[in-house]
């Protein structure tokens, strides 16, 4: 998968480069629904309180890209417990398994998003102190650094929350350190 990126719009970084989520999202769902995964599956009235529809199902799992603000992997935790508890279908089996797909720290992002190594210590205090019984696999967006890769670098018509493209393109990029004291890199445009 490339990188997807997209310009801040965040103060102080406003047209850097950063993980673009609506992209990578979009490539997931293209290459799940090639491999008859099915997506935006509506989630049963009675629980619409804790969202609308699971990002995809196929064969009892449910699969949440979770790119979005860090309090929605409990959530989305949450309600996968009660699908699980309750045997609830998706896409014509019952709920076994929850796969949170998520970014690295590495990767710039906007503020308060949630990255990997975040979901790896929420999820490990819930099951270590036994909060949820449904499997759970997690798995983290990671990129090597200092190496030229392949990068989709997209702007949308607005900088906030749209999803309408306004121009997109094939690039190249590195993942270098920051200049800052942080676990962060920065994105290179080549």
């Amino acid at each position: 998968m490339p990188l997807h990126i997209k310009p801040s719009d965040q103060a102080k970084i406003q047209g850097n480069p950063i993980f673009d989520p609506v992209g990578s999202n979009e490539y997931i769902k293209n290459s799940l629904v090639k491999l008859g995964w099915h997506s935006n599956i509506l989630v049963p009235t009675a629980y619409r309180f804790l969202g609308k529809d699971v990002d995809f199902g196929k064969s009892g799992i449910i699969l949440e890209s979770q790119f979005s603000n860090y309090p929605f992997l409990l959530n989305n935790v949450l309600r996968s417990e009660l699908f699980f508890k309750g045997s609830i279908n998706f896409a014509g089996c019952a709920t076994k398994l929850l796969v949170i797909i998520t970014k690295a720290q590495m990767f710039p992002a906007s503020n308060s998003t949630l990255y990997y190594e975040q979901a790896v210590q929420q999820l490990t205090a819930l099951i270590n102190n036994r909060v949820f019984d449904i499997p759970i696999r997690l798995i983290g967006l990671f990129e090597q650094k200092n190496i030229t890769i392949s990068a989709i670098y997209t702007e949308y018509q607005s900088t906030r929350y749209s999803r309408v493209v306004r121009n997109r393109m094939s690039c190249t990029c590195q993942i270098v350190p920051s200049k800052a004291k942080s676990k962060r890199y920065r994105i290179q445009i080549i």
